[in-house]
């Protein structure tokens, strides 16, 4: 599946079918409940998992972002409290403070307060960024690690930092916060996005002069979120991104793990490879029958289709089996990757990943 994955994203029509499967949320699981392998927290162990399992491996966090981010004149505090964590960043003008709680039952952790809240906080913000540098990282064995899962069939993911306009909302502030201070305080919003892509150009140059085969935008987008700010704040950012990129041979694929029906056309027209993580129905906004015509695009690789919440009750095999079916009906004469949307959650069943890729290989053999 490693070269047809390599095809895809060259451009060229792929020998066969790839699956691919985001297992880690599921790993997280495990080891919560004290009943994971301990090789499989080792990348290793998650690239012998992914080949005892049939997905092609691409998924490890262990080594997953470029960059690091350094402060000079900013104390973060971050301080552990029962299933509550606060950061907070600590300047002369002002504290910013985000606290985030440990869900037991979903082994998962959310925000329960972002640290941008009101134009004081903005302020803040403004003052935290400008004495933010942003440092390459995990990059010098990049080139070792490809060649190490070359050997599990396999392409290591590589993840930039968050686009201005996503980390804005992911990062910082949330979407209710986040939309109301672009509404009000648009040119103060507009000097912290500015900020974070001048700071993020140097990790560009770094991957463009390592070239790896692809890169991933982890922006953790939904079309019901930011589709109406794409146009102002994010087209010409993710062009200039995209074209550095692409003129050092790289290509890049965009995590959209949230509606699908408003960005993916966007996204297509500025010129990312691939949109991964797309969701359909039944649990997001566009059918498979649907998704190509969304897209607007004939080249752009559709990544993605099966809803990571089929792997868990109510959904059974009985109804995985035919949604895959329709996938591979749907999008046979298309560009396209199999992959969870977005990941195998902890109550899921990990025998299904076994099961798609047994029925892909039956289909593709047939």
């Amino acid at each position: 599946m490693r070269e047809a994955f390599l095809q895809l994203l060259r451009g060229e029509k792929p020998d066969e079918v790839v699956w691919t499967a985001d297992i880690s949320y599921w790993i997280d699981g495990r080891v919560h409940e004290g009943k994971a392998d301990p090789n499989w927290q080792t990348e290793l162990g998650h690239l012998e998992l992914c080949r005892e399992l049939g997905c092609m491996p691409f998924y490890w966090y262990g080594k997953f972002w470029a960059a690091e981010s350094k402060f000079d004149g900013v104390k973060i505090i971050n301080e552990t409290k029962g299933d509550r964590r606060r950061c907070t960043w600590r300047t002369p003008v002002g504290d910013l403070i985000a606290e985030t709680a440990f869900m037991k039952g979903s082994w998962s952790e959310a925000p329960v307060r972002y640290a941008v809240q009101t134009e004081a906080d903005l302020d803040i913000l403004l003052y935290v960024l400008e004495r933010r540098r942003m440092e390459p990282t995990n990059l010098v064995d990049y080139q070792e690690r490809l060649e190490l899962w070359a050997g599990y069939d396999g392409v290591p993911c590589l993840g930039l930092p968050r686009s201005p306009m996503p980390s804005f909302v992911v990062d910082w502030a949330g979407v209710e916060h986040g939309s109301l201070l672009v509404l009000d305080y648009p040119e103060k919003v507009e000097a912290a996005l500015d900020l974070m892509e001048q700071q993020d150009q140097p990790i560009l140059d770094a991957v463009c002069a390592l070239a790896p085969p692809v890169v991933h935008f982890p922006d953790n987008l939904s079309s019901a979120n930011l589709t109406s700010f794409f146009d102002q704040h994010m087209d010409a950012r993710y062009r200039r991104r995209l074209g550095q990129l692409h003129a050092a041979g790289v290509r890049c694929a965009v995590h959209l793990d949230g509606t699908v029906g408003g960005l993916l056309p966007k996204l297509a027209q500025v010129g990312f490879d691939s949109v991964e993580a797309l969701t359909p129905k039944p649990v997001g906004d566009v059918g498979l029958q649907e998704m190509r015509t969304v897209a607007h695009s004939e080249t752009l690789v559709l990544w993605g289709g099966i809803p990571g919440a089929m792997f868990a009750p109510p959904f059974s095999w009985a109804d995985m089996q035919p949604h895959l079916e329709t996938l591979l009906a749907s999008w046979q004469d298309e560009r396209f990757i199999v992959g969870v949307a977005d990941q195998v959650p902890p109550n899921g069943d990990i025998e299904y990943v076994r099961q798609v890729a047994q029925l892909i290989a039956s289909r593709s053999s047939s």
